[in-house]
Order: structure tokens, then sequence, then C-alpha cells
């Protein structure tokens, strides 16, 4: 076990031997001593105590003025000081205290008393300096964790309302405010209005019932530009379990973001182009598969379709019939009435579309595959390749088949001049629960408004 080391200060060298032998029977202690309060200090100076026992009654620095100048000095106030003295009067008793003591000996001293009431102070001392590394030693650790989020996250505080306390140089740098123009402010002055409410009110209820909130975030810079961050938001609590205040850590990742947007838009881009390829071929405006597109793209959302199946249709339906470039020139150009055979041969574009994009494990060409095979199959069962009937056709080729049958009724076609969109919308009436989903034909007239829409702004 380490000594601790002792502090004895008196003018009398037997009394600094007798509290000496004292302390050296417990084998706990190394003993230093000082014959005057100015000797003391010096010894201070070079090294470290765990306690000092000052006597009062000296030439020269007498106690009280010896304990003043320790406790008014920042390298050795935190030393605990014991008075050994004979003047055992209440008066000098509480000078001692008012001086800095943290206790009181009076002489002659019981020496298991004097030990015990040692080893009592040697021990808080020691456990507050333990205490003490430890915070230090924490608010060292604390301040690099804080330097490497402040280096590679924007991070910000908030009160219980959500007005900020604190931010980051990189949260400034993200938003384009300055720190001046957000302390004070919510966090609502960043809102898009492309996030749903949903969103923030799943996050406000999240980190209000003490539980961490992640998710990835749209919004909106001091320009009006806007950027995206996966967002860490931590409710910070109390020893009593409240909440004190709130912590995001934000990573930005906008470049991410605008990059996945333009594989998107390539991705669509060249999935129209070929559905386009497919029209032309057929003599047909490609402006069919735009507003089939966005046809279903209405009908699946109102159907109450995820965004992400929502754009994954949109995407993908353009290729609903794609699988027309094999079927040859002279069935598909032909301008009079197929006959069976060839009308056979014309509805396998369904099963060539289907294995042109059958073969990739992507998701949009997994959709794309299966709109090819299925959107000529009818909700009661007399479609075609496979004949498969109501929910065995997937929503997708369901949609699909609604939104090209009313484009194709309602356009002018080589083989035919366009129908009113009375006698289309007659028709899709007539073959509700025969070749559609009745669900789904109640839906697309009812957001007809939003279909003419479309159909007058791509119709050339």
């Amino acid at each position: 076990m380490k000594k601790s080391n002792i502090l004895i200060v008196d003018d009398n060298a037997k009394n600094i031997q007798l509290v000496a032998n004292v302390l050296k029977s417990t084998d706990r202690y190394n003993i230093f001593f000082a014959t005057s309060g100015q000797k003391a200090i010096d010894l201070l100076v070079q090294e470290s105590y765990s306690l000092i026992l000052l006597d009062i009654n000296m030439p020269g620095l007498d106690g009280y003025q010896t304990a003043k100048i320790i406790q008014e000095d920042e390298s050795t106030c935190h030393i605990p000081i014991i008075f050994l003295s004979a003047n055992a009067n209440k008066e000098s008793i509480k000078k001692g205290f008012e001086y800095g003591g943290k206790d009181y000996i009076t002489k002659p001293f019981d020496e298991s008393e004097l030990i015990n009431r040692v080893k009592t102070h040697v021990e808080l001392f020691q456990a507050k300096q333990a205490l003490q590394y430890e915070v230090n030693n924490t608010k060292v650790l604390l301040e690099q964790y804080k330097l490497a989020v402040d280096a590679g996250a924007s991070v910000s505080k908030a009160d219980l309302d959500g007005n900020i306390t604190y931010v980051n140089d990189k949260f400034c740098e993200l938003c384009k405010y300055s720190r001046e123009e957000l302390i004070g402010q919510n966090h609502r002055i960043f809102r898009s209005p492309d996030v749903a409410d949903a969103v923030y009110k799943d996050l406000w209820d999240t980190i209000q019932s003490k539980k961490t909130w992640n998710g990835l975030v749209k919004n909106i810079t001091k320009y009006g530009d806007y950027y995206y961050f996966e967002a860490t938001i931590i409710p910070i609590l109390d020893v009593d379990n409240n909440i004190l205040e709130y912590i995001s850590i934000r990573t930005d990742i906008t470049k991410e973001i605008e990059l996945k947007n333009d594989i998107i838009a390539t991705q669509e881009e060249v999935l129209r182009t070929l559905g386009e390829l497919g029209e032309w071929r057929s003599q047909e405006t490609g402006d069919h598969v735009k507003r089939v597109s966005l046809y279903s793209e209405v009908l699946a959302s109102a159907y109450g379709c995820t965004q992400e199946e929502v754009d994954l249709l949109k995407m993908a339906s353009p290729m609903h019939d794609i699988g027309k470039v094999v079927i040859p020139d002279k069935i598909l150009l032909k301008p009079a009435k197929l006959t069976d055979e060839e009308y056979e041969i014309m509805k396998q574009h369904t099963t060539y579309g289907f294995e042109i994009f059958n073969k990739s494990n992507h998701a949009l060409l997994q959709a794309a595959a299966l709109i090819s095979y299925e959107h000529h199959e009818k909700w009661d069962g007399s479609g075609y390749p496979r004949e498969l009937k109501g929910d065995q056709i997937h929503l997708f080729g369901r949609i699909t088949a609604i939104a090209d049958v009313f484009d194709a009724l309602s356009s002018d076609r080589v083989y035919k001049k366009a129908w009113t969109i009375d006698k289309t919308l007659e028709y899709l009436k007539e073959e509700k629960e025969k070749s559609f989903d009745p669900k789904l034909v109640d839906l697309f007239l009812e957001n007809i408004d939003a279909i003419l829409q479309v159909k007058q702004q791509h119709n050339k």
C-alpha cells in the first residue's frame, strides 16, 4: 500500500517527535516536519501532502497566519489542516475552523484519537482526490469526444421547447445561418414542406418519451436551398430521469441523396426511352408511355401505396409493352384485324417483356418484368398469358392495365380514332369486375380530374 505524506508543523521538536512516533506506528504514512510556518510553506512547494498537522503558538507566522496563506494558495488550498494545539478554549477552536481547519485536536492528545482522526481525514482527502481525478479525466475525454463529433458532424442542442441553445461550426455551415442568428430560434425554421408532419410528430413523441430518434430529414437553408442529413436526437436526462435538453448529431448526406436522385432520374429516363422505342416501333406516340406512367402514379397514390411503391411503379410502367420489339413487323404494324394465329403471336409480347427484365435482381427491373407479364391479365381470369384472376394479379399489373386501356381508347391509334372521355369511362365501368379491379376503377373515376390534367399536359 502506498503511504500518504503528512506534514507536522510545530516549533517544538519534542512535540513533532511525539506525534511522528504515534503515526509511524500505524505504518501508513511518510512523516515530514517543519519547525516554523514559513518552513512549512516552503516544503509545500517541494512535496505533495495528504494532511497538515499545524500548531498554533509559533514564533514568526503563527498557525492561523500559516493556515491563511495555505488556504489562499490554489496549489495548496485542497490540503486538509488539523490544528494540534494546547489552546483548548472555545475561542481558539472557533478561530481554527474560521481559518480553514478541518479538525482541531488539543494537547495533550489521546493517541487513539489522533490516529483515528488522522486516518479519517487522510482517507477523505484521498477519496476526494480520486473523485477529482475521475472528474478531470472525464472532462478531458468528453472534450476529445466533442472535438471528434464536431469534426465529423453538425451538432445542436435545444431546450425542452425545441429552442436552440447551442450549435457548432458545421451546423452553421450546413444551414447557412450564423450562430447569433440561431441561438434562441426554434428548429422549425429549417422545416421543408416536403417532409410530412407525421415525421416531426414521430420525432417529437420519441424524444419526449426519453428515447433516441434516428432518421433522414430534409431541411431548408437560410437561402432556400435544400439539404439532407441523417439525424440522431438524444434526450439528456438528469439523475432523477428528467429531461434536461436535447442533443442532435447530424451527418450531411446531401451529395449522396443528390447522386441517388440523379441515378433514379437516369433510370427513369432510360426506361421511358425504351418504352417509347416500343411505341415508335408500333407507330404510336411516345407520350403514351409517359401518360401511362403518370396515370399509374395518380392511381397508386390514391390506392394508398407507399411513396417507394408509387415511385417504383411510375418508373417501371413505361415498360409494359417493351416485349413488342420482338413481335414481327407484319403483325405489329398490320393495319387490318389480326388473325387468330397472329393474335396469339401478338399476345406473346407480355412473356417477351417478362423475359427481358426477369434476369435482373434489381427491384426496378423486376417491377418492369412483372408489369410486362401481367398488364393484360383480367380480374375475372379471362386475360393472358396465364389467366390469373383477382388478387392473383399483382397490384402493379392491375393499375397499369387500367392506365394503359384508358389511354389507348382515348387516344388516336393507326387503326382507330380516339374515343371520347365519356365513352372511355363508360367502358371502364362496364369492365369493372370483368377486366379491371373494381376498387381501382372506383378510384380512377374519383380522381378523374387529376387524370385528365395529366392527359391535357402530355397530349400531342
